[in-house]
């Protein structure tokens, strides 16, 4: 493992380095000082390249003396090519766990868009550190002081991989983490079946819902410093909320993940994180979901069963109950068809109720519950009932998924091919399809 540092030996590249050798230092890893020079372009001459190589060599070694002087292995690399590219390739080659750049000095050729640093996030395999003010990232990885940290934090392997190096730098010293959540509350409402208030942004319950699912995708946070999930409600791009927070409570370090998008894919969807590089005034960590190694086996605790109390649609129940570790619990949720003209409201079971809605609610909890095997209590599984108003099913079966936490959803399949699936649909297909969540099916015996 190493930390690979491009310098293009300008006065930011030069001080950047320093940060750069006091990271190799805490974390243990040797430095690979990296020059790139593109030689056989503008007219220029055999002669003259070699004379251009040999001051570009002088300075690196005179660079490399310097940083060995801080107790750090250094070795130094004057290579040709195209920058972002060969800094990828060495980076790669030596399996390192960091690249370093500054991101004054470092531009691309005109015909290339983007500066090296940007190129090389969206190619490289592991982190990217782009340093812009690192005055305190040095002090912090000298042992001096701690670092103000502010996170994106969302629901995507890379937001993942971004919280694992959160967590990394945490183990190496103090840092305080503001991890910060962008979400548009019609989302957040319609992701939990959760009715929106009109007037209001977001309601109480969406962002309890909200942060207890991103406190999950945090974890334990090792070593010391403050941890909170700020939510920021709004129609804006999340880039531009982030850069902004950073720059209202003065952090040393935006850590962000990056899905790596190239091209069409960019232009469609957005980069999160090219836009911090190009519009944040501070250093910016950039995380790709490859370097989530090696990603964690995930928990299982909670597993929904959603049924249409039919018998086959209850059998997936006793699967569920058979999956889930002791001491789990298993949702059982029904989907009730709305009353004529009803308009959706996931609480229609919920005070206060007609006495035939009441009426109705105790016949399906009853039958619910049946479905407990005996074993549950045995085995410290404890089970919750959850009975909604929804005719999309597959949707409803979705949002009560997210709403209650669960880790997977386990429902029966009833089979359906030909004439009859296309007629009624397979609302095991509709949720493995458009929900989140894994899916266990259960399929019915062939000869039934």
């Amino acid at each position: 493992m190493a930390i690979v540092f491009g310098t293009d030996f300008s006065s930011q590249a030069m001080e950047a380095a320093e940060t750069a050798t006091a990271l190799a230092h805490r974390m243990g890893e040797s430095l690979h000082l990296v020059h790139v020079t593109e030689y056989g372009s503008g007219g220029r001459s055999k002669s003259s390249d070699e004379a251009l190589q040999q001051g570009a060599r002088a300075r690196l070694d005179e660079q490399a003396d310097a940083l060995r002087a801080r107790g750090v292995a250094v070795e130094a690399h004057l290579l040709e090519g195209v920058p972002d590219e060969v800094l990828v390739d060495l980076a790669t080659s030596r399996h390192a766990a960091l690249i370093v750049l500054s991101r004054h000095g470092q531009r691309a050729p005109r015909w290339r868009m983007g500066s090296v640093a940007e190129r090389v996030v969206e190619s490289a395999h592991c982190p990217v550190l782009v340093l812009q003010n690192a005055r305190a990232l040095e002090a912090w990885a000298s042992g001096v002081g701690s670092l103000r940290v502010l996170l994106g934090l969302s629901f995507s392997p890379p937001s993942d991989a971004a919280v694992a190096w959160v967590k990394q730098m945490r183990s190496l010293g103090p840092c305080e983490v503001i991890a910060a959540h962008h979400y548009w509350g019609v989302d957040a409402h319609a992701r939990y079946g959760l009715p929106l208030t009109p007037g209001a942004e977001a309601t109480p319950e969406a962002e309890q819902a909200l942060r207890r699912d991103l406190l999950a995708r945090l974890g334990d946070m090792p070593g010391t410093g403050a941890v909170w999930v700020q939510l920021q409600s709004g129609l804006g791009r999340p880039s531009e909320a982030l850069v902004s927070l950073a720059g209202r409570e003065s952090v040393d370090l935006i850590v962000v993940g990056t899905h790596q998008r190239t091209g069409a894919r960019r232009w469609w969807y957005g980069s999160v994180s090219q836009h911090v590089l190009q519009n944040s005034s501070t250093n910016v960590l950039c995380v790709p979901v490859s370097a989530l190694q090696p990603r964690p086996l995930p928990s299982v605790r909670r597993v929904l069963v959603p049924t249409d109390l039919s018998d086959w649609g209850s059998a997936a129940a006793r699967y569920a109950y058979a999956l889930i570790p002791e001491g789990g619990t298993v949702c059982l949720l029904h989907v009730a068809e709305p009353e004529s003209g009803e308009t959706f409201d996931p609480r229609r079971f919920v005070e206060p109720m007609t006495p035939e809605a009441r009426a109705q609610r105790e016949r399906i909890e009853v039958a619910l519950r049946a479905l407990i095997p005996e074993e549950a209590s045995a085995r410290r599984i404890t089970t919750e009932v959850e009975i909604v108003a929804n005719r999309r099913v597959a949707e409803a079966v979705g949002q009560a998924a997210e709403r209650l936490d669960c880790d997977f959803i386990c429902m029966a399949s009833h089979g359906r091919t030909g004439l009859s699936r296309a007629l009624a649909g397979s609302v095991a297909q509709e949720v493995i399809m458009h929900g989140v969540r894994p899916v266990f099916v259960v399929r019915p015996p062939r000869d039934e």
